[in-house]
């Protein structure tokens, strides 16, 4: 899309970044999402990155990568740029970020309903893969503390 920019996200793009998932449908699953985008700028903030148009944050993603294999994690557009580019060039950004870390394979999950999303996804060139996903949540110091205070509020 003409007009975009996409470059590494900053802290003062946190409202715009977390109106962005929203407006995408990307829930925050009960997490404290500014807590989340705290905790990458501390691990690896140089793989964060927004897409901006006219001064707007248009789309958001984060890419990951472990050595191993990269990641696409919550690659959101604004319903109003999508369908124009924008989440294919956030894709390509971060898959340019990923190689030029010396990246052999990028991955990434759709929650299940999303046809649309892995239809978008195809075009891009993924394939699908059948694969049990599965996860062990821990529970942090940060957690504890939320938990605790909403306990409080009740």
């Amino acid at each position: 899309m003409k007009g975009l920019v996409i470059r590494p996200f900053k802290i003062e793009d946190t409202d715009g970044v977390l109106a962005v998932w929203a407006s995408a449908g990307i829930p925050p699953d009960g997490r404290n999402q500014r807590a989340d985008i705290q905790k990458k700028l501390r691990h690896s903030p140089d793989s964060f990155f927004i897409g901006v148009f006219e001064g707007t944050v248009a789309a958001a993603v984060i890419a990951g990568y472990d050595g191993h294999r990269g990641w696409i994690y919550r690659l959101a557009v604004r319903p109003e740029f999508q369908r124009r580019g924008v989440g294919s060039a956030m894709v390509e950004h971060a898959e340019s970020w990923l190689r030029q870390q010396g990246c052999p394979k990028m991955k990434l999950q759709i929650e299940p309903g999303r046809a649309d999303v892995v239809e978008f996804y195809r075009k891009l060139g993924f394939e699908t893969q059948e694969l049990i996903d599965m996860s062990k949540p821990f529970r942090t110091a940060v957690d504890q503390a939320a938990a605790e205070e909403r306990a409080d509020r009740s």
